[in-house]
């Protein structure tokens, strides 16, 4: 079992039987507004045990100076530093109730901050996921290499590519309607025949006056 954490205060206090306590060393040294009555029903708080030292101080170093304000004894008991601790509150009624809200606000106040702190934390770790490593990686989502592997669906290679999937006959079609070497050697196909023929269709009077004149 754990010993219980003992904190800095105006005057010590030993806990007997049940809720009975009493004071330890020397009287002499207790506070003038001090009364011996307040031992026999104090006003107890519970909070989580990272709160006591986020409200009082490293240790509840500044635990003598709240009693010494608020004119109340603060017992805090404590055993696991991740537990709950249990804050008991000495004094005139009217002042303890005035202790207890003074310190359940601060709690609140302390909570809200290591909760914006999670947050930012968390926001941190998200911007980490967005590293300029991350940013890399998203970049290579459009990198020159991507957007030349892009471009080549429209590059020189891919167009000869496209063109020969043309038929041989449409290709030579086309071919020859713009190049003259084809034109001359289509027309060098022409078979004999149909050059004799062709030129016997020419006219008489044609051929008569193409002839030499005697």
């Amino acid at each position: 079992m754990a010993t219980l954490k003992r904190f800095p205060t105006l005057v010590q206090l030993e806990q007997r039987e049940g809720t009975l306590f009493q004071v330890l060393g020397n009287n002499t040294k207790q506070p003038y507004w001090y009364h011996s009555e307040y031992l026999k029903s104090p006003k107890v708080v519970y909070l989580e045990a990272w709160l006591v030292e986020a409200i009082f101080g490293p240790g509840g170093e500044h635990i003598p100076h709240v009693e010494c304000v608020s004119q109340t004894l603060l017992r805090v008991n404590q055993r696991e530093p991740e537990g709950e601790a249990e804050i008991l509150i000495f004094g005139r009624l009217s002042y303890q109730k005035d202790v207890s809200k003074m310190i359940m606000n601060l709690a609140n106040y302390h909570r809200q901050l290591r909760a914006q702190s999670s947050g930012k934390n968390a926001a941190q770790e998200t911007e980490i996921h967005r590293s300029p490593a991350g940013i890399r990686e998203a970049a290579t989502q459009r990198s020159p290499a991507g957007i030349r592997e892009a471009a080549t669906q429209r590059s020189p290679a891919g167009v000869r590519e496209a063109a020969t999937q043309r038929s041989p006959d449409a290709a030579r079609e086309a071919a020859t309607q713009r190049s003259p070497d084809a034109a001359r050697e289509a027309a060098t196909q022409r078979s004999p025949g149909a050059t004799r023929e062709a030129a016997t269709q020419r006219s008489p009077d044609a051929t008569q006056g193409s002839s030499p004149k005697l």
